[in-house]
């Protein structure tokens, strides 16, 4: 079985990182940040994570293409995935908390 954590953000980086040391220390094998309106910079949040820790996958989950731009989720994982070697990970989604913060009013397209 694999085991998953997915992380409320209001934690700092360094705990951030210790937590993922423990958790790794456990065989966990993924550590989320959770991305708010209101909250750190997930990608950032975990770079002290990535360098503390060698097996965990470290992700951000779940990032709008209304809050950021495609191309800034890939160059901003791909940052992360540098700084923990191949073990980043990301959650894309339309919807939560970001839609009315921006104004955006939710379609059915079918």
């Amino acid at each position: 079985m694999e085991i998953d954590v997915i992380l409320e953000p209001d934690h700092s980086p360094a705990e951030i990182a210790e937590l993922a040391q423990l958790a790794e220390s456990f065989g966990i094998r993924a550590i989320w940040h959770q991305n708010y309106v209101s909250a750190r910079d997930p990608f950032m949040s975990l770079v002290l994570a990535a360098q503390a820790t060698r097996r965990i996958r470290l992700g951000v989950v779940v990032v709008s293409p209304y809050e950021m731009h495609p191309l800034k989720m890939a160059n901003a994982l791909l940052t992360l995935n540098e700084f923990c070697g191949g073990r980043a990970c990301l959650v894309v989604g339309a919807g939560g908390e970001w839609l009315p913060v921006l104004g955006v009013e939710p379609e059915r397209l079918f």
